[in-house]
């Protein structure tokens, strides 16, 4: 499987999260992508925001994904935030707008939030999160990310799906690896019989918990990446990139080598 493969802004965060730090990292190491995490300090600071813009039209040729603080729900939908960011994502020929799934909203909330923005030009793409622990509710909380992707593709508004994987896989959820595995391999199938592009999340670590002082390279902590790779390279489902959300710059280069070994055979 050929997968473009890129990062998030959070490689520069000994630079304080940095983007033209990390847009300069992604240009120097050849990564086909990036993701920006544009918090609310951000799109309120008129003279960053024209410089990203003057920079990702004049300089950028890869694909960029912004990602937004918070959650798909009302208080998003109603904030001042979201609509200076839809306003500043609008400028780019390619509107890719990442956003937390939040299973506290309603579901029928939801829907109609994601109709209220089909009106707007960004591509929502939601990212399964967990705001709540514990595996009951984890289970819920799948079973309302697939039903809403259900209803809005039958009602034809597009929604893109992002795998966060170690998501699956911490500690708070009280998964055992089997469960977290075949949550993964549900997700990749449910996706990959409707021909729907998955966007993956990716990080490793030596424990459970995932703090950051825990990350490691993508293959060589605890989470069974080679299962699930394994798993995608049988049943194929379409892959639309991976972007690697490490803190450093090490981990993302030598987990890039280790996903196309993973991913060739």
């Amino acid at each position: 499987m050929n997968i473009p493969i890129g990062i998030a802004n959070s490689v520069s965060a000994n630079f304080g999260y940095d983007v033209f730090d990390a847009l300069k990292y992604e240009e120097q190491s050849n990564f086909d992508l990036i993701q920006i995490f544009l918090n609310s300090t951000h799109i309120n600071d008129a003279i960053f925001l024209k410089k990203l813009k003057d920079y990702l039209l004049g300089s950028n040729d890869k694909p960029v994904y912004f990602h937004a603080e918070g959650f798909l729900n009302r208080e998003f939908q109603r904030s001042e935030y979201s609509k200076k960011l839809f306003e500043f994502v609008s400028n780019f020929e390619h509107k890719k707008l990442i956003i937390h799934f939040d299973e506290t909203e309603q579901l029928e909330e939801i829907l109609d939030i994601i109709s209220y923005f089909s009106d707007h030009e960004p591509i929502l793409y939601l990212e399964n999160y967990f705001r709540l622990s514990g595996k009951v509710n984890a289970e819920k909380n799948l079973r309302k990310y697939l039903a809403l992707f259900t209803l809005a593709n039958s009602q034809q508004f597009y929604l893109a799906p992002v795998i966060d994987i170690p998501r699956f896989f911490n500690a708070s959820l009280k998964f055992t690896n089997d469960e977290a595995l075949q949550w993964c391999f549900e997700l990749f199938n449910y996706f990959g019989n409707r021909g729907i592009p998955i966007l993956l999340h990716l990080i490793d670590a030596t424990k459970p918990t995932q703090e950051r002082n825990t990350y490691c390279t993508i293959g060589e902590g605890y989470i069974p990446f080679r299962e699930i790779f394994q798993f995608m390279l049988k049943i194929k489902p379409p892959i639309e990139g991976v972007i690697l959300e490490f803190e450093d710059k090490i981990h993302p280069l030598k987990s890039r080598d280790n996903l196309i070994s993973f991913l060739s055979k």
